[in-house]
């Protein structure tokens, strides 16, 4: 049971939405989780590495818009 004053229309929004692709591949050597978008592009969702190094680069970063065509 849930008490709460924000209307539940709020509250479930998105919840019948189906889950997003995400691609898995190598991005500059790395792997990455990747969400496509439109037009070839893709946003990384999560790094896959191992390396350390590899979260420090900030082309990396969750969030970054990457070209999938340049792989």
């Amino acid at each position: 049971m849930m008490w709460t004053i924000i209307p539940p229309e709020i509250i479930w929004e998105g919840v019948e939405d189906k889950p997003k692709e995400l691609l898995q591949l190598k991005w500059q050597g790395v792997q990455v989780l990747v969400e496509p978008l439109q037009f070839a592009q893709g946003k990384i969702i999560q790094l896959l590495s191992t390396e350390p190094n590899d979260f420090l680069k900030p082309e990396l970063q969750p969030g970054s818009i990457i070209n999938l065509m340049l792989r």
